[in-house]
């Protein structure tokens, strides 16, 4: 897995690239959701299009991050979800869960509107 971070004004854009398959020291995306959250973002867009497997410690790191920065006031929106992973987020009901967009563009201004 790699994490790359962009800053657009208020909104941080986390791109995830590669397998969210976790084992049990697997921190990064947990450490990176904390490093932003100290810096005073709590507004994040976590893009998945690169993303091409994820299993239940991956899940359980995207919902603990949701619950760390929804504590803070804020939220985080999923976008460029493909297929194969829209379909693992509708069978474990997730997508009542996360807010999820098409674009990552989308996925920002909905922090706006």
């Amino acid at each position: 897995m790699h994490i790359d971070e962009k800053i657009h004004g208020s909104v941080a854009v986390i791109t995830v690239s590669g397998e969210l398959l976790f084992d049990d020291d697997d921190s990064a995306l947990q450490d990176k959701v904390a490093s932003l959250k100290s810096d005073g973002f709590t507004r994040m867009v976590f893009d998945l299009k690169k993303v091409n497997r994820i299993n239940s410690r991956g899940l359980n790191a995207l919902i603990s991050a949701l619950k760390t920065i929804r504590k803070e006031g804020g939220d985080i929106k999923l976008a460029q979800i493909d297929d194969h992973l829209k379909d693992v987020f509708i069978q474990t009901r997730l997508v009542q869960v996360f807010n999820t967009y098409e674009t990552v563009g989308r996925a920002m201004a909905s922090f706006t509107g």
